[in-house]
């Protein structure tokens, strides 16, 4: 959770376009810090808080108790997996345009879950994604007249050792969901 709560002063920085994704993640890291600081010693691991949450019964098979740490880690998750995929795609200089990245991302990792309203707030949110230069000038924290070929492998290597990182957390934090009944898959 401190590593979310730092992720959230990365996300701040880059601009309009990524306010209302670090809201949301802001949002779900509160649901999971308050869980944790009533039972800290369940709490050290995400295996071992999920295990406790379903062992005192406060879900409804895989429907989430919606102010449960498994709800907001859940919905971290998705949230982390989405940013995953747009930094990835938008690392390569000559790659895809940060909003396409964006929108595809969303596509496959909030959409699904998102009911009517957020699919139209999130994608307008998306769509003023800057151009590539701006996105890792922000990122660099540096303006774009800055930017040079230096700083753009410096923050590209910085978001590619990220991505790299969180590909097997992600990866096993969804098998955890999986294997406990956990994936909530309605639509918010």
């Amino acid at each position: 959770l401190r590593a979310c709560r730092a992720h959230l002063a990365l996300m701040k920085t880059g601009g309009a376009s990524l306010r209302l994704v670090a809201k949301d993640l802001e949002s779900n890291v509160q649901k999971a810090e308050r869980v944790f600081k009533k039972s800290p010693r369940e709490g050290r691991s995400l295996s071992s808080l999920l295990e406790c949450e379903k062992e005192r019964g406060i879900h409804d098979g895989d429907r989430l108790h919606e102010k449960s740490a498994a709800m907001g880690l859940l919905w971290i998750r998705r949230s982390l997996a989405f940013q995953m995929d747009l930094y990835a795609d938008s690392l390569v200089s000559v790659g895809v345009h940060p909003k396409e990245a964006a929108y595809g991302a969303y596509d496959k990792h909030l959409s699904p879950f998102h009911g009517w309203a957020l699919r139209k707030v999130f994608p307008a949110s998306l769509s003023q994604m800057p151009e590539r230069e701006a996105f890792i000038a922000k990122f660099g924290g540096i303006t774009i007249e800055e930017l040079n070929d230096e700083h753009d492998r410096v923050v590209a290597k910085k978001l590619r050792t990220l991505v790299n990182s969180w590909d097997p957390l992600i990866c096993r934090w969804r098998s955890e969901f999986e294997r406990l009944g956990l994936e909530d898959t309605r639509r918010v």
